[in-house]
């Protein structure tokens, strides 16, 4: 009998675990509580050969039309400060925004010098991009192999964005992405 108490307190104990992630609060694992979906190989229906038509918008402008959920071309880098921007396991990652365009143009460094730009971009809303399948579940895989991206990649995501204004992040439901340029 005590040892089958015992066994059955080590597999609640582990199933407790299984979902815990031990990051910091600096990643944005915890931001959707979403499920798995199925699994694409290498499926290249998201990964756009052109840039999408389109107005492209910046997290801060989607945060500045509020709360309700627009169809978007929305642009930035693939970034998440210290954090790993991909999410381990899943298709999704995060982007910052991008420096206004003209101001500093041909400085790629102006961002990082001028104290104008960057505190408009430290204070810019981040955006995790999600690929979900019809069930609503963000899609499994590795978003660097599946769509071919790398941390530091300028690009243009299509799909519904949403700011949630608790977490201040941007939430895209992606239906495409444009890789512009490596960093």
């Amino acid at each position: 009998m005590a040892r089958f108490l015992c066994g059955t307190a080590l597999l609640l104990t582990c199933w407790t675990l299984a979902g815990c992630s031990g990051s910091s609060d600096s990643s944005f694992e915890n931001a959707s509580s979403t499920s798995l979906g199925p699994t694409p190989t290498q499926d290249v229906s998201f990964v756009l050969t052109e840039m999408p038509d389109g107005e492209v918008s910046t997290p801060t402008e989607i945060k500045e039309a509020g709360s309700d959920e627009v169809s978007v071309v929305l642009g930035g880098r693939i970034d998440a400060g210290a954090a790993d921007p991909f999410q381990p396991g899943q298709l999704a990652f995060m982007i910052s925004q991008l420096p206004d365009e003209g101001h500093g143009e041909g400085d790629p460094e102006h961002a990082d010098n001028c104290p104008f730009c960057k505190r408009k971009l430290e204070n810019a809303p981040r955006a995790i991009v999600q690929f979900k399948g019809p069930d609503g579940g963000i899609l499994e895989g590795d978003a660097r192999q599946t769509l071919a991206l790398e941390k530091g990649d300028v690009v243009y995501v299509t799909g519904m964005a949403q700011y949630n204004p608790a977490v201040n992040t941007v939430m895209v439901n992606a239906t495409g992405v444009f890789r512009k340029s490596a960093h």
